[in-house]
């Protein structure tokens, strides 16, 4: 995990209005919040509330949730939450849908793309990191009532390298595999061995040779039949 992405957030950060606070949000009607800097506040009763968040590191979890024109009827939609994670300071903005959500096909429209935008009090759109927050593939962030939305960010946030502070991780680094391979043995080469007669039996032989050639070709014949036995 990156600790220079470390979010160093912890839930004292999320004040009513604190005095040494400096970033103000509010959100558009149809704009809820999930998670605010690793605190659940989705609450089905009650209205989204303004946030006066500390100046730098923050990550907000919204969702669009509203009426819309069904068949014949209005019907509720909730879109997929959307993860924003921003280092803003002294900055006032609002969240709002980052598209029209009316229809059924408007809803389909969302739906391939949720997202929102954030507006300046001066008007400008305020860069931020946007995910739609992903369900965890091990399926132990689903709960009687749904999901954990909680767990599934801590899921996130280690894949993103982000932590707050002193949240331990929910899985464990996985130690990277070693490559086994195999080491080839540089060839030897064999290189002659130079066989060195000592001087006596270098001698003896040419002696033995002269004596050899004084013979007739009958002590030849008897010398080699002795020689052959021996």
């Amino acid at each position: 995990m990156k600790l220079g992405k470390k979010l160093l957030l912890a839930s004292a950060l999320v004040m009513a209005h604190g005095a040494q606070a400096a970033v103000d949000v509010s959100f558009a009607p149809d704009v809820e919040t999930v998670i605010v800097n690793g605190n659940k506040t989705l609450n089905l009763l009650e209205k989204t509330e303004d946030l006066t968040l500390n100046n730098g590191l923050n990550q907000i979890v919204v969702r669009v949730s509203k009426l819309v024109e069904g068949q014949g009827q209005l019907e509720k939609y909730r879109s997929e939450p959307i993860v924003i994670t921003l280092t803003v300071n002294d900055k006032q903005f609002k969240v709002v849908p980052g598209a029209r959500v009316v229809s059924s096909i408007d809803v389909r429209n969302f739906d391939a793309n949720p997202t929102v935008k954030l507006i300046a009090s001066n008007g400008d759109v305020i860069n931020a990191k946007m995910d739609v927050l992903p369900r965890n593939n091990s399926g132990d962030t689903a709960t009687l009532f749904g999901r954990d939305y909680l767990k599934d960010l801590a899921y996130y946030n280690q894949s993103q390298g982000y932590a707050f502070a002193g949240e331990k991780p929910l899985v464990e680094p996985k130690k990277k595999p070693k490559q086994l391979v195999k080491i080839e043995s540089p060839a030897t080469a064999v290189e002659p061995v130079a066989i060195v007669q000592p001087a006596k039996m270098v001698a003896a032989e040419q002696e033995l040779k002269n004596i050899y050639s004084q013979l007739t070709p009958q002590q030849r014949k008897a010398f080699l039949g002795w020689a052959v036995t021996q």
